[in-house]
């Protein structure tokens, strides 16, 4: 019994391991770094393709259990635990079966966590008009009383062309005018520098 158990837990460890390695490099080489092979993406009609798996990620990253990754670092540790323990008469069939189980549910739990912040470092890139807030620019094109124009301002590092419309309703702001970004709205509100 204790030969068979050894060949399953080799085999665990084995097939886990490949495809652990496997996968791993596919991530390196740039294919599937999503890592959206969640057992929760399948809609309930079955059949899964591209227009219905859903593979967004939250803004604090998602916490993906039961992943492809989180699966097969389980099957490789849990196999290699398991074939260790009972190959060095460490422990007997049912205590290499829990602690492989119990190694093997860490690794899983440590791989979702090292996917869930990875995912955190991800950005967009887009600069939105609340990032210009607080920003220094000049007027690209001239803001007459009661009218918007366009301000040139840095914000995330990136120098942008914004709408916007001075603070005082009444104000003119010609090209070349300093201005900081004192507002949001459907438009950058900016002042005089």
């Amino acid at each position: 019994m204790d030969s068979t158990l050894e060949t399953i837990f080799l085999a665990f460890a084995i097939v886990g391991g490949t495809f652990f390695v496997l996968r791993t490099a596919m991530l390196f080489l740039g294919f599937g770094g999503d890592d959206a092979s969640d057992l929760g993406d399948v809609p309930d009609g079955g059949a899964a393709d591209a227009s219905t798996v859903d593979i967004s990620h939250s803004a604090g990253g998602d916490f993906r259990l039961f992943s492809l990754h989180g699966l097969t670092s389980f099957f490789f540790l849990f196999g290699l635990t398991g074939w260790l323990l009972l190959h060095g008469d460490v422990l007997g069939p049912l205590g290499a079966t829990i602690a492989g189980f119990g190694v093997g549910l860490v690794a899983m739990v440590a791989t979702a966590k090292i996917f869930q912040m990875t995912s955190r470092l991800q950005t967009d890139g887009t600069v939105r008009l609340s990032d210009a807030v607080g920003s220094v620019g000049t007027v690209y094109l001239a803001i007459r009383p009661g009218a918007a124009g366009q301000v040139t301002v840095t914000a995330r590092g990136q120098s942008k062309v914004f709408d916007a419309r001075a603070k005082d309703p009444a104000a003119e702001l010609p090209t070349g005018t300093p201005i900081v970004v004192v507002a949001a709205e459907d438009v950058l509100v900016v002042d005089r520098r």
